[in-house]
Parts: C-alpha cells; structure tokens; sequence
C-alpha cells in the first residue's frame, strides 16, 4: 500500500518525483534505460510479454556487432500498480505503444484508475491539508507511438472514465477532466522506436535504437506540459509545447503524417525501388490532397489553410548508403527507413476516411497500408 500522510501532515509524494519512466517493453524503450534517461521500465500488466521479464534480472541486446546486458531488477514492473506498490512510480511516463497495442494501453489504465477508485484515493478527505490524488497517483503521460492515436485513445478514456463514475461517484467531473488533462501527444526526433520488438518471450536478441534528442508534445493542461519539460529535461531530452493557438494533438498527428509521407515514405519507397520517382512526384499531392481533406473535416486542419507544395526529399542516410552500396559493386537497395508506424499512418487515414464516407481517399490509403504493410513484413 502506498504511504499516506497523516492529518495536518504535507502530503508524501507517491509518484516518484523528477523520475522518468517508460511503457511498454520494446526497443525504444529499452534503449532509453539502458542509456541512463529513463530510470524504469513499464511492462502491460500480466501481458505474456512482461511476466516473461518481470522474474528476470537481465536483458540481452544487440549495440551494433555487440552483445551487452542490462540490468533489469528493481527497474522493470509488471503495470503501473506495480510501480506504484514497489515506490517507483514515474512522474513522467513515455507511453510508446504501436497502434494495435493502444486498447491494452487504455485497459491498463483504466484498470489502475479503478484500482485507485477501490481503494478510497479519490474520496475527498476532512484534514488540514488536502490530498491530491491525480496529482500523487497519475503520471504525467506523453503518448508517443506512432499512428493517428489520441483521438482513438482520449475518446477511449472519456468513455472508461463515464463508465467508472457509474461504478464509483468519488471520481467526479473534475477528476476525470484532470486525469484528462496528464496526457499530452508527443511526436520523438526519431521513430525508430516504432517497429518494436517481436518475440521477446522466444528470447531474441534485441537492438537497441538511438535516443531522440527533442520531443514535440501538444495537449494536456499547463502543469502537465510544464513537468513533462522539466523532468525530460534534467534526463536529456529536450521539450517543445506546440499547443499554442489552435496546434491540437491531433493537428500535431497530421502534421506529422504530412512530413513523413514527403520525407520517409515516398523517399524510400523510390529508394527501394518499389516506386519511380515520376510515379512518386505525381502520388505526392494525391496523398497530401488525401490528407488534408481528412484532416479538415476532422477540424484537425484549417480549412482556409494553404498547404505547402510537397516535395518528396531523400534522406541523407539513404544517400550515403546507397553511394557506399555503389562503391562495393552491391546492387542490392539500401536499407529502409520505413516502420511499422508509418503503416499506423495509413491505416488511421484509411479508417478516418471510411468513417467520413470518402471513398477515393479510402481506396488511396488502404492501397498504400497494403503496399507499406507487405514491404515491412518482408523486412
């Protein structure tokens, strides 16, 4: 059980105050602790990939041609009660789930909400100084994946929330607007992150990926935005707050999927020869056209709002592979930039598309998840 303060007593913090921690278990994330910013390690609760971890005290991972270990015990917790029990609850938590795992993300923690519900946290109190349970039990949390998640995830946890004030009337409109408001939509520098790790139980080597160096985040209240940039700042990353004006989360999501078709995808669709460049240059605009559409009805975008012109750029490390490819007499293509999260992308654009009742757009982006979707799988 958690420490409580007594009557008149101030208040013992139960998040751990100035910690950094992550959720779930895959490559990003690992990377991150073994790096030294993260200082824990969130795994889904009782999912079979955490109690394959949760009695290990080590991990193996690949760093370039190297084995190394890292040390998991007393840093790896099976859900966020079990942080929360073993005192090592994170103040900042960096949720990196891809898209399918978002609905064992929302179950996880809504499962600790009413965890804490059960347990009388939420109960106003008659003492000299009053406790704040969102402030001591709720990470701030910046949802990191990679896709069109918040609205599927906020509008998720608006819906658990309602369904819990049925259950347990201390965790009243206030409550839930504040528990609201510890999330924020963040976007990393690099999205390597966003393939994961696949047969961890199997016992796979695994490869670390590289830190990002920025964090873009919008949404969430101003307390909220301003520990997450405190607390990712003392571990390295820097924080930047584009909710200003009319910069939603879910603005933060087109944008970025914008960037990515013109700098990621379609450069490296060329690159792997899956694409001419004449055939990329005329899909650009369809595909931005595709977007922007989606993103207006959505009120994600502005409808008077001109969009840039696309221009598909190439990556600088697709260059210097493919000249160091050209150099050895190697015909094969150089390795892909493309993730698992782009396929997120796509897909997202294709569901809000069939929800929208917009047909070409749909056909547009279902062919384009197929298409991203076959290449990741061969990789």
């Amino acid at each position: 059980m958690p420490p409580r303060s007594r009557p008149g007593e101030v208040p013992k913090p139960i998040v751990r105050k100035d910690s950094f921690g992550c959720l779930p278990l895959n490559a990003f994330t690992v990377s991150c602790l073994h790096q030294g910013h993260a200082d824990c390690l969130i795994g889904f609760r009782d999912s079979e990939e955490t109690l394959a971890f949760k009695n290990r005290t080590s991990l193996q991972v690949s760093q370039g041609q190297n084995k190394i270990t890292i040390p998991l015990a007393g840093r790896f917790f099976n859900g966020l009660s079990d942080a929360l029990y073993r005192g090592h609850l994170p103040e900042v938590l960096l949720a990196a789930p891809s898209a399918d795992l978002l609905p064992d993300f929302l179950a996880d923690i809504t499962e600790y909400i009413e965890k804490l519900a059960k347990l009388g946290f939420f109960m106003p109190r008659k003492q000299l100084i009053q406790r704040d349970a969102v402030a001591e039990l709720i990470p701030c949390i910046a949802l990191t994946g990679g896709g069109l998640l918040f609205s599927r995830f906020i509008t998720g946890l608006m819906a658990s929330l309602r369904g819990l004030r049925h259950e347990h009337p201390s965790i009243d409109e206030e409550t839930c607007l504040r528990i609201l408001g510890r999330l924020v939509r963040g976007f990393v520098s690099d999205e390597s992150h966003q393939a994961g790790i696949s047969d961890t139980t199997a016992g796979s080597v695994l490869s670390l990926s590289p830190f990002p160096q920025a964090l873009r985040i919008a949404g969430g209240d101003l307390w909220t935005q301003s520990t997450i940039q405190t607390v990712l700042a003392a571990h390295g990353l820097t924080v930047s707050v584009e909710s200003q004006g009319q910069n939603t989360p879910e603005r933060l999501e087109f944008q970025n999927a914008l960037w990515r078709v013109s700098h990621v995808i379609l450069p490296n669709l060329v690159q792997q020869q899956l694409l001419s460049e004449t055939e990329a240059q005329a899909l650009a605009p369809q595909i931005q056209a595709g977007i922007w559409t989606i993103g207006v009805k959505r009120a994600a975008l502005g409808e008077f709002e001109k969009p840039e012109q696309p221009k598909i750029s190439p990556k600088s490390q697709s260059k210097g592979a493919t000249s160091k490819a050209a150099h050895s007499g190697a015909s094969k293509p150089a390795p892909s930039a493309l993730g698992w999260g782009d396929v997120a992308i796509m897909a997202g654009l294709n569901g809000y598309a069939k929800e929208l009742n917009l047909p070409a757009e749909s056909h547009l982006f279902e062919t384009l998840t197929q298409q991203l979707l076959t290449f990741c799988q061969q990789e």
